[in-house]
């Protein structure tokens, strides 16, 4: 099943495409619109030819591909050089380390596509993603956002299940309450931004990928629900995601908590009503409720939603949550 959200003046929702005509009907149909590829490189010596080499052998080409080497420390920009040599429109640039949004929003900067694909360096496209987005962009020209499902695989590359117990949870949240965003931060079920093939426009707009190590890619996708055209791709798989050691969002549970309860407070504060049905049902109480049951994050919440107005925009109210120096009060309010 396929989903798409529509933001308007109404509170959003979401329908199939028996209710907004059917998917890609012309079947031969390719949009025209440009896609760059955007890979961000950090230490990933081991992966990124297997990245590289999923980029190359899609069934419809990307028009350009721009990687940016983030102050690696392995040979990895030297092997992204070697499989590149001889593919034209490709930008290839080594920066001290700076960080992962800042290194998509630079790499974004110096591309020239309509949308963007962003690929991190340790996971892999399926062969025929950018071609499926194309025949999505065909039919829905003003798609600001395209995600779809996820598969995962190891350090050697082996499918492997899990998190499918996971993912499968958060799936049945959204077919149960039909409410796109809510359930985006009930389980962040598009989970990277390598699921993510999106407009230059709403780049643009949402001020780019935003200062936060573990959730810029929540943060930006609950900006394209607020502000764009989201179409969920259901059914069909975009990304191998690969599960390893040195994934950055293992790195520390309550950092992630802590950034993950700043956007909620912002989305909460920005999308209001919106993020329920028009007609808010015994149902959406249910599922708000739930929401709050299983992130266990409203007195922080709360905390943020209180301050924001002190802010200017929610870069600030960001860089107020992931400040060093609030850490171990913040812990507090965790609570575990």
């Amino acid at each position: 099943m396929r989903h798409f959200t529509k933001a308007g003046r109404h509170p959003k929702h979401t329908v199939t495409p028996a209710q907004t005509g059917p998917h890609i009907a012309r079947a031969g149909a390719l949009s025209q619109a440009t896609i760059s590829v955007i890979i961000p490189l950090y230490n990933h010596a081991r992966y990124i030819a297997a990245a590289l080499n999923s980029v190359l052998s899609q069934t419809s080409p990307a028009d350009e591909i721009v990687l940016i080497d983030d102050g690696s420390s392995d040979d990895g920009f030297a092997i992204a050089e070697k499989i590149l040599a001889h593919t034209p429109n490709t930008i290839l640039v080594r920066q001290d380390n700076a960080g992962a949004h800042h290194t998509l929003n630079r790499a974004i900067s110096m591309s020239h596509g309509a949308y963007l694909a962003v690929l991190n360096s340790d996971d892999m496209f399926m062969p025929k993603k950018i071609e499926h987005c194309r025949r999505i962009l065909a039919d829905m020209a003003d798609t600001d956002l395209i995600t779809g499902d996820i598969a995962f695989m190891n350090s050697n590359g082996k499918r492997i299940g899990t998190m499918n117990g996971w993912m499968k949870n958060a799936h049945s949240f959204l077919d149960k309450t039909n409410l796109a965003q809510l359930a985006q931060l009930y389980r962040h079920f598009s989970f990277t931004t390598s699921n993510m093939v999106f407009s230059r426009a709403l780049w643009a707009a949402s001020g780019g990928f935003q200062n936060l190590r573990y959730c810029h890619d929540l943060d930006f996708l609950m900006f394209a629900y607020s502000t764009g055209k989201v179409y969920l791709d259901r059914g069909t798989e975009h990304i191998l995601y690969r599960r390893h050691q040195s994934n950055t969002i293992a790195e520390n549970a309550q950092k992630v908590d802590i950034e993950v309860a700043a956007i909620m407070a912002h989305t909460f504060r920005t999308c209001g009503a919106s993020l329920l049905s028009p007609s808010l049902t015994q149902n959406d109480i249910k599922a708000f409720r739930a929401l709050l049951a299983r992130r266990k994050l409203s007195d922080l919440v709360l905390f943020f939603m209180t301050i924001a107005p002190h802010f200017k925009n929610r870069a600030a109210l960001y860089d107020y949550a992931t400040d060093p120096r609030h850490f171990p009060l913040f812990q507090d309010y965790l609570g575990r």
